[in-house]
C-alpha cells in the first residue's frame, strides 16, 4: 500500500454501500482493526469522517464491496495532511451544517454533518447517521442545524469557563432555505409537529 498510487477522495462520490447483493469479506478481523484505526485517525482528519462513518457501519459482516471502499488509497497520498491552527484576533463562532437525506439505502435515515470554527479555525466537527428517519430534506437540513447548535452552545460553556468573551453571537449557515425559515417561524405547522424538540431548542438561540 505504501507505493500505490494515491486517490483523490476519500470515496467514490455516487458509491451506495448495502448489505447485501456482495460476497463476504473473508478476515472480518482485518476490516474492524483498519476501521478503528480509520476512526482513531479522523480525531484529526476531518476530511475522512463522512466515508469512516459509512464503512464503520458494517462492520458486523463486512463485504468485499465494503472492503475495496475500506481500502482505498486517499491516506497514502494526504499523510502530511491535518488541521492547522493560526493565531487570530477575530474569535466569533460560526457553523456549517448540512444532511445527506435519506442517503442509506437500507433504512433511508439522513446523515447528519457539520463543522464548527473559532475564528479561521476549526475546532469541531462531526459525521453520523440520525436517529431517525427523515420525511423530506427540510427535515434532515434543520436536525442538522440542531446539532450543531447544541455543539455550538457546549463550546459557548467552555469559553466562558476559560473567560474568553464573546461579543458577537454565533451563526449558522444552512443550505436548504425551507429548514432556515422554518428557525426563524415562530408557528409550529403540523407537518412539523414530530420534531418540534427540535424546533424549540433552535428557535430559542435564535430568538
Amino acid at each position: 500500500m505504501d507505493t500505490a498510487k494515491s486517490m483523490p477522495t476519500p470515496m467514490i462520490s455516487a458509491l451506495k454501500l448495502t448489505s447485501d447483493g456482495a460476497e463476504h469479506f473473508q478476515d472480518p478481523k482485518l476490516y474492524r482493526e483498519i476501521v478503528g484505526s480509520l476512526q482513531y485517525l479522523t480525531i484529526s482528519r476531518p476530511d475522512i469522517a463522512f466515508s469512516v462513518n459509512k464503512v464503520s457501519q458494517y462492520m458486523h459482516s463486512p463485504t468485499i464491496e465494503h472492503w475495496k471502499a475500506v481500502k482505498r488509497r486517499y491516506i497514502v497520498g494526504t499523510v502530511s495532511v491535518g488541521i492547522k491552527f493560526q493565531k487570530c484576533t477575530n474569535l466569533r463562532l460560526l457553523a456549517f451544517a448540512d444532511a445527506d437525506w435519506a442517503g442509506d439505502l437500507e433504512d433511508r435515515k439522513s446523515v447528519t454533518g457539520y463543522c464548527v470554527y473559532l475564528g479561521s479555525n476549526l475546532v469541531s466537527w462531526r459525521s453520523n447517521k440520525q436517529a431517525k428517519v427523515s420525511r423530506s430534506s427540510t427535515e434532515a437540513e434543520y436536525r442538522s442545524m440542531a446539532a450543531s447548535q447544541s455543539e455550538l452552545v457546549s463550546i459557548q460553556y467552555l469559553l466562558k469557563e476559560l473567560r474568553i468573551p464573546q461579543s458577537i453571537a454565533p451563526t449558522i449557515y444552512c443550505d436548504n432555505q425551507s429548514a432556515c425559515s422554518l428557525a426563524a417561524n415562530p408557528v409550529l405547522h403540523t407537518r412539523c409537529k414530530h420534531m418540534k424538540i427540535d424546533l424549540h431548542c433552535l428557535r430559542e438561540m435564535v430568538n
